[in-house]
């Protein structure tokens, strides 16, 4: 190997031009190594995807070598420019890290094969806590504490409905509508996203951010924007629009990259957030798959900063080609011990 080769990367004339520097500040090495990190799992990916089946995307592993090529030429140079990742308490501004790292799924997400498979199945673990007025919204939010609850359940979504399982241990289908053709949907902003819909939706990044703020007016559109995305994510959406709502995610300049973080099931992924008055919203994506694990809202200052509001674990989320076989939900008889059941049946005494 001769000196050429050697010197025949990017970011190779920063070496040159540095000379000899003092070592660099130790901030600047944690963002260098932060940023080897992130190109280090795209090329994971870009691997774990090759030796499957033919990529139609291209441009990924050249765009981690370099990542990975000026990150080592900062950090040997003692340069000052490369973005550091905050890692709370503040409100930066475009977050360059957080867009490289959504951009960078992006692609992943795109090389994902689309499935034809009749069902889209969801395990999922929910947390919820006891009413609260802790951080000051208008109207009571779930904190986290003594009378918290979690749970853990598994459902089929399909075209026509979804099945789960019912008090009884019988599964249990629930149609989508009463119409005959009636679609499982899912809420973004006041629209109801259908099966179909989710194939119809625009993949043009401004164009999708602008559809999934359209129905909401009156909510604030970092909110409506980034719940949407996150929505559609956990549902069977297909790559191409997978994609967008990421490539939409990079383009949000409120949220800032946490960097690499284990969800509640002890799983290894990379977490993004932001902030809105009182909350802070997380969500944990595998870099690998381009899917959410983890969703998690917290409260925001005060007395009670950081406690949990709420959180969705998602242990599962894929496409599959069969379904337990289920009884329509109104054969299934009503539960005995349902506090509402009780209740009703008190007032009819």
């Amino acid at each position: 190997m001769n000196e050429h080769e050697v010197l025949d990367f990017p970011g190779v004339d920063v070496l040159i031009a540095a000379g000899e520097v003092a070592p660099p500040d130790a901030a600047v090495v944690d963002a260098a190594l932060a940023a080897v990190r992130l190109a280090a799992a795209a090329d994971s990916a870009d691997a774990r995807l090759d030796a499957g089946r033919p990529r139609r995307r291209f441009g990924r592993t050249r765009r981690s070598r370099i990542l990975l090529s000026a990150a080592v030429a900062a950090v040997v140079a003692g340069a000052v420019a490369v973005p550091t990742i905050p890692f709370g308490g503040t409100r930066p501004a475009a977050s360059a890290d957080a867009a490289s790292f959504l951009h960078q799924v992006a692609s992943t997400a795109a090389d994902a094969r689309t499935s034809d498979a009749p069902y889209w199945k969801v395990r999922r673990k929910m947390i919820a806590g006891e009413d609260s007025a802790a951080t000051g919204w208008g109207s009571p939010v779930k904190v986290v504490g003594a009378g918290s609850s979690a749970a853990t359940s598994t459902v089929w979504f399909s075209r026509s409905g979804m099945i789960s399982r019912a008090w009884n241990g019988q599964y249990a289908m629930t149609p989508a509508g009463k119409e005959p053709n009636a679609q499982m949907s899912w809420q973004v902003a006041d629209q109801q996203v259908t099966w179909d819909d989710l194939r119809r939706l625009p993949t043009e990044p401004r164009a999708l951010k602008a559809y999934l703020y359209s129905g909401t007016p009156d909510t604030p559109e970092q909110e409506a924007v980034f719940n949407g995305i996150v929505t559609l994510l956990t549902s069977p959406a297909s790559p191409e629009l997978r994609s967008a709502l990421y490539d939409v995610l990079a383009g949000l300049p409120y949220l800032r990259l946490v960097g690499p973080v284990h969800d509640s099931a002890g799983r290894a992924g990379v977490a993004i957030e932001y902030d809105l008055d009182d909350v802070r919203s997380r969500v944990v994506i595998d870099p690998e798959t381009a899917l959410p694990l983890e969703e998690k809202t917290t409260t925001l200052g005060g007395t009670r900063n950081g406690d949990l509001i709420s959180a969705v674990t998602y242990l599962s989320l894929q496409p599959v080609w069969d379904a337990p076989k289920a009884t329509p939900w109104d054969n299934i008889p009503p539960d005995p011990d349902d506090p509402l059941r009780k209740l009703v049946s008190k007032g009819k005494k």
